[in-house]
């Protein structure tokens, strides 16, 4: 035995020296193949990074230098863009281009002009009445004294009379138009709101854009009086409808107005669309007005955030383009004449196209939103092509302004701004670390990884197997050891016994007839069981070979039991051994080797009578369960632990147990039952509890005609 441990011992020694050791060596040098690849594929990807942000710098110079070609050429072909058939071109082409935020201009840098915007308002001060009447001596003489018959003396009936009949004398549109007010206003007083509102009307159709003296259009002014009349008669549909039409005109710019102004009317009109909403009955078309009226809001305050943004610039720009790019421009489409100005709260992007002879400046202002959200989101995305790599857009307050659909995560590999700082912004390219296992089944050095890889799996396998068929050859050469040891007590007990007591009865030294009567019963006894382990042992060598030969017949199995039992029974009756059978009847026949089939039930009988401990009964049933012959052998002996039920039927094997293995035998015993019935196509199994017996079932499949 220290023989064999030294050599197990010294196995795995081998392996390493042998294959270990080089194994390693060789992980080692697929490790560091890896870490000098890793950094190979980093500074790939880096210059990668920056030939990325390099197509995506020029891709976005590229789309504002297109748009400047464009709005360049056709300013070119219209000289003078004041004029509104020239300017129709160029409106046409921002129209078809979202990136242009305004066109503007500037002589020597003193007051910003955008002559394409349609400013919701105007500044304070900025414009002036055009109420310029042309006096008459006519209605020099009658408007005041309709007017004192209106306001001093309250006499609407008179007053109105005047103001009619001054009108038919008249043909000045801005008269006509101020003396339809002071009709509609009188007959608004005298209680003639219906010819108060058809003379409204009328002011709105043919005088709206007409102006008071305070500068207040007429039509702005008739349509305000008309919703509050209708209101007052109690047309409310008409009412609501005046007022919404009112305030679409006014959201579209119909009238030029000061910011003033224009605050005031749109307020006031709102106020009355929200109480003519409020108590008006729930109808189709009153909740078509309201769907109406909050598209209207809304589109106000994006118009009203347009145009203040515009204003701001016009107001403050002047100077900080002066400061920017001196007159005599010398390459207008240069990316230096691209910058950011910063005025009030709001950013501008700025590109100055060139200057003309009167050194008038001209000028775009980009729409930075339509830059970012679609220009330079789609470059990104079409460049961009790694799902493993992120990117995000940031200001120059370093927030996110535009990022990947996946937040960026990983390193940072490169970040740059655009030429010139135009756009001002900043890309960031992120790219995500691999990770180990990716690192190294994807590395173009993994050839290292996978030979080590493959060279220690070989190796565990090996040492695996040579340790296990070691192992299994020593367990064997053992087993066999202690065999060939049983097997000669076996045989030397026996012929002992035999040898001792043919000798008594010889001489003549038994004393009585039944104890010569009870030799000659151990006799025969111990004959048998040397005759059936020399039994044993030639037909394990024969099967073991695949020399055994079977007779294969119908036998009675009934019968076959009851000469077996019968047998046993007087082997073992000197030792007040109970054999009971119990057979079902009618067995059927089978067809088996009669000679092999009664050395395995023998075997299993004599198993029992070996291992019954203090017990002395056994039973032996026999009966049919489907298509098979049950026979069990039950013993009330000692038992069999579990964890060698499955190792009983394996050959020289015999339990660890001091009990057990002061029982005789060979331990071919149940290798040969088990090999008997499968060239049978049965089986034989056990169920054990320690202490308590155990029971061998043995199945025999029924012989079909």
């Amino acid at each position: 035995m220290g023989i064999s441990f030294h050599k197990r011992k010294r196995i795995p020694l081998l392996f390493l020296i042998g294959i270990g050791i080089p194994c390693l060596l060789l992980g080692y040098l697929a490790f560091r193949g890896i870490q000098n690849d890793k950094a190979l594929l980093e500074k790939e990807k880096l210059n990668d990074h920056r030939k990325i942000l390099d197509l995506i710098s020029r891709s976005v110079e590229e789309n504002i230098l297109k748009l400047e070609r464009a709005i360049l050429f056709t300013m070119a072909k219209n000289q003078d863009i004041n004029q509104p058939d020239l300017i129709r071109p160029i409106d046409s082409l921002k129209k078809q281009n979202p990136l242009v935020e305004e066109v503007f201009f500037s002589v020597n840098y003193e007051k910003i002009y955008f002559p394409l915007a349609k400013l919701l308002f105007l500044p304070d001060g900025s414009t002036q009445s055009s109420s310029s009447s042309s006096p008459t001596s006519t209605p020099e003489k009658k408007v005041p004294a309709g007017q004192q018959l209106e306001f001093q003396q309250k006499k609407y009936r008179q007053a109105l009379a005047i103001y009619e009949k001054e009108l038919e004398q008249i043909s000045n549109p801005q008269m006509k138009g101020e003396l339809l007010s002071s009709i509609a206003r009188v007959q608004k007083k005298s209680a003639l709101f219906r010819d108060a509102i058809k003379t409204y009307a009328a002011i709105a159709r043919d005088y709206s854009n007409i102006q008071t003296a305070g500068g207040v259009p007429l039509g702005l002014a008739a349509g305000s009086e008309i919703s509050s009349l209708s209101k007052t008669i109690g047309d409310t549909l008409t009412a609501i409808k005046t007022s919404i039409d009112l305030y679409e005109d006014l959201v579209d710019r119909k009238w030029t107005l000061e910011r003033a102004q224009y605050d005031f009317f749109s307020r006031n009109i709102k106020e009355s669309i929200d109480s003519i909403l409020s108590h008006a009955p729930l109808s189709d078309p009153v909740q078509q007005y309201n769907s109406l009226f909050s598209k209207l809001k809304a589109e106000e305050q994006d118009q009203r955030r347009i145009t203040e943004r515009l204003l701001v610039f016009q107001e403050n720009a002047a100077t900080d383009l002066k400061a920017k790019v001196p007159l005599n421009i010398e390459e207008p489409l240069s990316s230096a004449n691209r910058f950011t100005l910063e005025s009030g709260e709001y950013t501008y992007l700025v590109s100055l196209l060139g200057q003309d002879t009167g050194n008038k400046i001209q000028g775009l202002l980009l729409d930075a939103d339509y830059l970012r959200d679609s220009i330079l989101y789609q470059v990104l995305q079409s460049n961009v092509k790694s799902k493993k790599t992120r990117w995000v857009v940031k200001g120059r307050d370093e927030k996110a302004i535009l990022k990947s659909e996946n937040s960026p995560s990983g390193s940072l590999t490169v970040r740059t701004n655009f030429e010139g700082g135009f756009p001002p912004w900043f890309v960031e390219l992120y790219q995500n670390d691999p990770d180990l296992f990716e690192t190294f089944l994807f590395s173009r050095r993994g050839i290292y990884f996978y030979m080590f890889i493959l060279l220690a799996g070989i190796l565990i396998f090996g040492l695996a197997l040579t340790i296990r068929t070691v192992t299994h050859e020593l367990e064997l050469s053992k087993m066999k050891s202690d065999f060939v040891s049983t097997i000669s007590h076996e045989f030397k007990s026996p012929l002992s016994s035999i040898r001792q007591l043919a000798e008594m009865l010889q001489s003549g030294r038994v004393p009585s007839e039944n104890r010569r009567q009870e030799y000659y019963d151990v006799l025969v006894e111990q004959s048998e069981r040397l005759s059936l382990l020399i039994d044993n042992i030639l037909d394990f060598a024969k099967l073991e070979e695949g020399r055994k030969k079977f007779d294969f017949q119908i036998i009675d199995i009934s019968l076959l039991l009851k000469e077996i039992v019968s047998v046993i029974q007087d082997q073992v009756r000197h030792k007040d051994f109970v054999i009971q059978l119990e057979i079902e009847k009618p067995l059927p026949a089978i067809k088996a080797d009669r000679e092999s089939i009664t050395q395995a039930i023998t075997n299993l009988i004599d198993n029992a009578i070996k291992y019954s401990g203090e017990a002395r009964n056994i039973i032996i049933r026999s009966f049919v369960e489907g298509k098979y012959l049950i026979i069990s052998v039950k013993d009330f002996g000692i038992g069999i632990k579990k964890e060698e039920i499955d190792k009983i039927f394996e050959r020289f094997y015999r339990g660890g147990d001091e009990l057990t293995r002061t029982v005789k035998g060979s331990g071919l015993g149940l290798t040969l039952v088990k090999q008997i019935l499968e060239a049978h196509r049965g089986k034989v199994s056990v169920e054990s509890e320690i202490g308590k017996g155990s029971t061998f079932m043995v199945r025999l499949p029924l012989f079909e005609n």
